[in-house]
């Protein structure tokens, strides 16, 4: 796919900083939709879904406007990717945008470069046409099926919720089978770079608690201390 076929929501209430990250994006041949507000962007959802989300977290008067986005993002049954940009760098702030399926979290002043290089990845990752035909990527696990092409996971034949970088990560598992360990690296590898080696742990207690909103007792992924994750029974 070309860049011209991606859609890209920018939300930023400092204009100055919206304008920059717009003309950024246009130069690649991005399509971008602009939004100073949560609420237009949300109006602006509710008739066309862009295939990314960029946003800061404070927005004008509310200062968890990029959160709330986020939130409403996940009612929608496709997983919309964001990209959050905030001077809040705390801990609890960056853990609760990856909880809210932020597949990013940059400080702010923003690298324009590293940003683009970002969102290439990402694209690339959620804009890649799968054939459903390919066996390759069928499950190894049992009561775990996969459907790539829309980036959805099943666990007992229910939907697990999940970002498309999520799904991503755990295929791995999906098609290495129990018992096999799945390196840092790799995780990090089938995300194309969008996921930072210090954020793998979050994603992972996220995939975590999406099986167990459906099995409460899931407990088959495994930290491999000083080498990755491994899927097994350890009972």
């Amino acid at each position: 796919m070309q860049n011209t076929d991606y859609k890209i929501a920018v939300i930023e209430d400092d204009e100055i900083q919206l304008n920059s990250l717009v003309e950024a994006l246009q130069q690649q041949g991005f399509t971008v939709e602009p939004f100073t507000n949560r609420e237009n962007a949300e109006t602006y959802f509710a008739e066309t879904l862009p295939d990314l989300v960029i946003s800061d977290i404070i927005l004008g008067s509310e200062v968890d406007g990029g959160f709330d986005l986020a939130k409403h993002l996940l009612s929608y049954n496709q997983p919309i990717p964001i990209i959050f940009l905030s001077e809040r760098q705390s801990e609890f702030d960056i853990y609760t945008g990856h909880a809210l399926g932020a597949i990013d979290y940059l400080p702010k002043p923003i690298s324009l470069n590293v940003l683009i290089v970002k969102v290439k990845n990402l694209l690339r990752i959620t804009g890649a046409p799968k054939s459903s035909e390919n066996t390759d990527e069928e499950s190894k696990i049992a009561h775990l099926e996969l459907a790539p092409e829309q980036f959805k996971a099943y666990w007992y034949e229910k939907p697990l919720d999940l970002t498309a970088t999520e799904f991503e990560m755990l295929k791995q598992f999906a098609m290495a089978g129990e018992g096999n360990v799945i390196s840092y690296d790799s995780l990090q590898s089938s995300t194309q770079g969008v996921v930072e080696r210090n954020t793998i742990n979050t994603h992972i207690c996220r995939i975590r608690n999406a099986f167990k909103k459906i099995t409460p007792d899931f407990n088959l992924i495994h930290n491999e201390y000083g080498r990755g994750y491994s899927w097994q029974d350890k009972s």
